[in-house]
């Protein structure tokens, strides 16, 4: 019988080895364990993960696949981000979540990344602001009605201190910072016809624009001042008012932009698996 040289015996020997090597490898370990649900960069995801997930998020019983999916992504991100926070060495094999698994715990390290690595470096520009506003100015357009200041006090007395100084012919502006307890402090505010509170209804049909109106009692407690600054067959809210709003809805979209981005990067940097098939639940893809 002829024998098979030693060089070839030697590679397939090698052949084998390996092959052996990578049935037993860390990966297919965790994939036979059945409370393993997928592997993120460092760490693994169990079911108790994902229990525990579903709790802290008020939704323990929930057979919305939906739902649950929702839950799932939103936990792989947030390991995703533990990755990118973890410090010291790679372990040799992925490990459990460990502190990581108490959600509020997560939630806490994964929030401050957030702030370092994306909502940081949210800037929305005044220029932004205003282009927006030209943009959407049909969103800022308001109906018939009344463009009006009004001055809100505790008490009949403070109401005729507030109607002597504007007899005596005091800005009402002024007179409104020193005394109104509303928020607004007097500034303008417009009002379409059927926003008007029943109240102010018939006060203000009669009022003239520009003449503040008698103390108007609102409550046991509190009388208004109403000065008609105009009436409108239509009106657009100025910039100033609204661009709080506008900031608002942009950080808002940028934020999402931002961190969308974020997470690209890291399913770049870190290695997600799922082992689909133990999830306890028919994964659905949340559609943008």
């Amino acid at each position: 019988m002829r024998r098979a040289p030693c060089g070839r015996a030697s590679a397939a020997l090698s052949v084998l080895l390996l092959l052996a090597a990578c049935a037993d490898s860390p990966m297919r370990r965790l994939e036979r364990n059945p409370d393993i649900l997928g592997v993120v960069g460092r760490y693994f995801i169990t079911r108790n993960d994902l229990a525990s997930a579903l709790t802290y998020n008020q939704v323990p019983d929930t057979q919305d696949p939906l739902i649950q999916s929702r839950i799932w992504d939103g936990l792989v991100n947030s390991v995703l981000i533990l990755n990118d926070a973890a410090t010291g060495p790679v372990p040799l094999a992925p490990v459990s979540l460990g502190p990581y698994s108490d959600p509020k715990v997560r939630d806490d390290q994964t929030g401050a990344a957030l702030e370092e690595n994306v909502y940081s470096k949210i800037n929305v520009l005044p220029g932004e602001v205003e282009r927006y506003y030209q943009q959407h100015l049909a969103d800022y357009r308001r109906g018939e009605g009344v463009l009006l200041r009004a001055i809100l006090v505790p008490g009949l007395k403070q109401a005729r201190d507030v109607e002597k100084l504007l007899g005596a012919g005091h800005g009402f502006g002024d007179v409104a910072r020193l005394y109104s307890v509303s928020p607004d402090r007097g500034s303008p505010q417009y009002f379409q016809s059927s926003e008007l509170p029943d109240y102010l209804r018939d006060r203000l049909a009669q009022a003239r624009p520009g003449v503040p109106t008698e103390p108007i009692r609102v409550s046991d407690e509190f009388y208004q001042i109403v000065l008609v600054q105009e009436r409108c067959t239509s009106y657009v809210l100025p910039l100033e008012e609204v661009a709080p709003q506008i900031r608002l809805t942009l950080s808002d979209a940028k934020g999402d932009r931002l961190l969308k981005e974020y997470l690209s990067s890291l399913r770049q940097r870190f290695q997600v698996v799922v082992f689909w098939s133990k999830l306890p639940f028919r994964y659905q893809k949340e559609t943008p």
